[in-house]
C-alpha cells in the first residue's frame, strides 16, 4: 500500500481455489439473517457481490451512493489501520486516572479487557465510559481554578536547531508502526527505544511549532517509550500479537506463556520509567451475589 502498491478487494469473483463448501454452516448460522441461507449452493456460491447482497444489501446500495458501484465490477481500495489498542492509561470506575484532572474513556483508557477485545466492547466503552469522564471531568473542573501564575497560552518554547517538531513526531510514528505494532521482536523494540532516546536528548527546532504542539510531540515520545518499554519486558506472544527473536524470524516466541497471564502498569516518575506486572483478581463466578431489582 506504500511506493505505488495498493491493495483491493474484488467481490467480483471468488478468489482462485476458494471452496466455500468446505467451511462449517454452523459459522455463518450464528449471525442475524444467515441461519436461513445455503452459502454453498448458486447463486451465493458463485461470487462475494451475490453473498454480500444476501447478507447485508444496504451496504451494496450505500457503497454505489458513494461512487463504487459492486455490480459493475467496481473495487474498493484497503487501508492498514489500527483498530485496537488493548491498552491504555489506567481508570478507575470514574474513567478517573492517578493524575488528578486526567479521565480516559475508549481507545486511550486500558484495563477494560485482556489481549483479544471481545466484539462490540469498543461501543460500550466509548459510550458508556465516555459519558462517566465527561460528567467526571466536568465536576472536576468546576471545583478548580486555574494555577496563580500559569499563563493561559502555555509555555514558550526557542532553539534553531535539530530536527523539527513535526519531523520528530513523524520519526516516532514510524518507530511504533514497524516495531510496536501486533508483530514485534527483540531486536526491533531494543533498537527503537534506543532512537526514541537519541530523539528526546536531541534539541528540537521549535522556530515553526507552537508551544502546544511541542507539548503533544513531547506526550508523544513519553507514550511511546512506555509501549516499547512495555513490548520489551514481556517477551510471548499472546492474542492477535506475535514476538519474534527479530524482525526477519519466521518462527514466533511461544503463545500463551502462563507466566505472563498478567498485566502491565507503566509508570514514569521524574526521568525513570517503571513496568511493573500485575495478576488480575480472579473471581470466582459461583460466589458472585445474585442480582437484584
Amino acid at each position: 500500500m506504500t511506493s505505488g502498491h495498493t491493495v483491493y478487494l474484488d467481490y467480483s469473483r471468488n478468489a482462485e481455489g476458494f471452496d466455500i463448501s468446505k467451511l462449517n454452516p454452523s459459522l455463518w448460522a450464528r449471525f442475524e439473517g444467515m441461519a436461513d441461507l445455503n452459502m454453498a449452493e448458486a447463486p451465493l456460491s458463485q461470487s462475494p457481490l451475490a453473498r454480500l447482497k444476501a447478507i447485508n444489501a444496504p451496504s451494496v446500495e450505500w457503497l454505489r451512493e458513494r461512487g463504487i458501484d459492486l455490480a459493475k465490477g467496481d473495487r474498493i481500495e484497503l487501508a492498514p489501520a489500527i483498530q485496537h489498542f488493548q491498552g491504555g492509561v489506567k481508570i478507575n470506575t470514574r474513567a478517573e486516572a492517578t493524575l488528578p484532572g486526567l479521565y480516559a474513556a475508549g481507545e486511550c483508557a486500558g484495563g477494560q479487557h485482556g489481549a483479544n477485545r471481545p466484539g462490540g466492547n469498543a461501543l460500550m466503552d466509548s459510550q458508556v465510559m465516555g459519558r462517566i469522564a465527561g460528567v467526571e471531568a466536568a465536576r472536576f473542573a468546576s471545583r478548580c481554578d486555574l494555577p496563580e501564575g500559569m499563563p493561559p497560552g502555555g509555555v514558550e518554547f526557542q532553539a534553531d536547531r535539530g530536527p523539527k517538531v513535526a519531523e520528530v513526531a513523524a520519526e516516532v510514528r514510524n518507530l511504533m508502526s514497524r516495531y510496536a505494532s501486533i508483530k514485534r521482536s527483540v531486536a526491533g523494540t531494543a533498537g527503537a527505544l534506543k532512537e526514541l532516546r537519541r530523539l528526546a536528548a536531541s534539541p528540537w527546532n521549535t522556530c515553526s511549532a507552537d508551544a502546544r504542539t511541542v507539548q503533544e510531540t513531547r506526550n508523544i515520545v513519553a507514550v511511546a517509550e512506555a509501549v516499547l518499554r512495555a513490548c520489551a519486558a514481556r517477551p510471548e506472544s499472546r492474542g492477535p500479537h506475535l514476538f519474534f527473536e527479530s524482525q526477519s524470524a519466521n518462527t514466533p516466541l511461544p503463545k500463551q506463556d502462563p507466566e505472563w497471564r498478567k498485566y502491565l502498569v507503566i509508570r514514569r516518575m521524574g526521568a525513570e520509567v517503571t513496568v511493573e506486572p500485575r495478576t488480575p483478581v480472579q473471581a470466582d463466578w459461583n460466589e458472585l451475589p445474585e442480582a437484584t431489582d
